[in-house]
């Protein structure tokens, strides 16, 4: 095999899972050689409740290794003990009880282990330098994602993955979410990355001058991105004052990014799961536009509709891809709640006016409750949309929690109401979908 050429043992290496690697690299000097850029997987995990940070810096100062890494994923999340326990014996009532007193028992001493390790370890940003040094000695590091709301599918107790379904049963110390983003801030400086994603970001850290100031110097990489994606959680705001200057702040961060083109802005306030952020585009962008945005996702916002018309028109140049709406909070045997409320206005105006300021629009996805103010009013509208597809517009099977009781119904004819043409689906889109 050692007389082969290196393409074709490459093309060997491809094949080969991870746990087969170290093994064919041992059998010659040869194979040892090149198999070694396929030693590592190009996707990072970093779980806080392990040294990673520490194997994570190893890596970036090995001259042979530092190329490997393409993508790091920062785990952050963790578990209410009560809440999580409460939750995952219900969800395991019906299991006999032997059986589940086995599943709980499991699931205590993980959690109990992962607990421990994270004391042990102790918080990211007490890391920030090697974790600063290590990003910045990465050549080809360009995606990187922060998860505080879901538990790493590489590990394999179910009760735990469950639990991180539930928004009750997340816990977050917001002082040291600050300070372990601003590290991971510090650490981006100067990196040409191409996608970012947090799933939980305390949206009053743009309110906090030290935070404040922290993003604004090292959000410069982000003039680099083609994807970025944001869930806000507005749940430590107090007040109109608070929430404007912390819109304020995200919206300087949103216009560092002048060249994505997938942008998704969502917001999922903990603190009141069924209810809606109340966002200008006026106050967030000042007539900002993104000059190559074709995907674009707003979740859970309460905006008024010619404001939000006027934002998505400024796009119709480049905008072929929109969702409005999404999952939100909701627990997994819920209903999607995360869609849009307006306050002024009503969605057959916001449809009709999207028809003819998006004119290159391809696809159109609404998912959650979708409501307006005036109920009374005759031109008041309220539906509730199941998804038909995920983020990345592949189709996902029809939600176990769809039923006519719930009077949940699919988008399909807005979507090609707001494409073609035609007759306003309305009011009528429920009874036609019952029939």
């Amino acid at each position: 095999m050692d007389a082969l050429p290196v393409e074709l043992l490459r093309l060997i290496y491809s094949y080969c899972d991870h746990e087969s690697i170290p093994n064919l690299r041992a059998t010659s000097t040869t194979l040892a050689e090149v198999g070694y850029e396929y030693l590592l997987s190009p996707h990072f995990t970093s779980l806080n409740w392990r040294n990673d940070i520490d194997r994570l810096h190893c890596i970036a100062l090995h001259e042979r290794l530092r190329g490997s890494i393409k993508s790091i994923n920062i785990f952050l999340g963790d578990l209410s003990q009560g809440d999580a326990w409460t939750t995952s014996w219900a969800q395991h009532f019906v299991v006999p009880p032997v059986e589940r007193a086995e599943l709980m028992a499991q699931a205590k001493a993980e959690f109990d282990k992962i607990s421990s390790g994270r004391k042990q370890v102790g918080p990211l940003h007490l890391r920030a330098d090697d974790l600063r040094e290590a990003c910045s000695a990465l050549p080809n590091l360009r995606d990187l994602e922060v998860s505080f709301a879901r538990y790493p599918s590489t590990l394999n107790n179910t009760c735990i993955q469950q639990t991180f379904f539930y928004p009750n049963c997340r816990k977050m110390d917001r002082q040291e979410a600050y300070q372990n983003l601003d590290a991971i801030m510090l650490a981006l400086h100067g990196i040409k990355l191409s996608s970012f994603k947090v799933d939980r970001l305390p949206l009053e850290v743009f309110r906090m001058p030290n935070h404040r100031s922290q993003w604004f110097a090292h959000a410069q990489s982000f003039h680099s991105l083609s994807s970025l994606n944001l869930t806000l959680d507005p749940s430590g705001l107090q007040g109109p004052t608070s929430a404007f200057r912390a819109v304020n702040g995200l919206g300087r961060i949103l216009q560092l990014a002048t060249n994505i083109k997938h942008l998704k802005l969502a917001f999922h306030p903990y603190s009141s799961e069924h209810s809606k952020f109340a966002l200008s585009f006026r106050e967030l962008f000042f007539g900002f536009t993104y000059t190559q945005l074709t995907d674009l996702m707003l979740e859970g916002i309460s905006c008024d509709e010619e404001d939000l018309k006027e934002f998505l028109g400024r796009h119709g140049a480049t905008l072929t891809r929109l969702r409005l709406g999404g999952r939100g909070l909701a627990k997994p045997f819920e209903a999607s709640h995360g869609g849009i409320h307006l306050y002024e206005g009503t969605f057959r105006s916001l449809f009709t006016g999207l028809r003819k300021r998006l004119p290159n629009l391809e696809r159109m996805h609404l998912e959650g409750i979708f409501d307006c103010e005036h109920q009374d009013l005759p031109t008041h509208e309220s539906y509730n949309f199941y998804p038909l597809n995920d983020e990345n517009w592949e189709e996902v099977p029809k939600p176990g929690w769809v039923r006519s009781s719930r009077n949940t119904i699919s988008c399909l004819p807005f979507e090609q109401y707001v494409l073609y043409g035609g007759v306003y689906p309305g009011k009528n889109a429920l009874v036609q979908q019952d029939g």
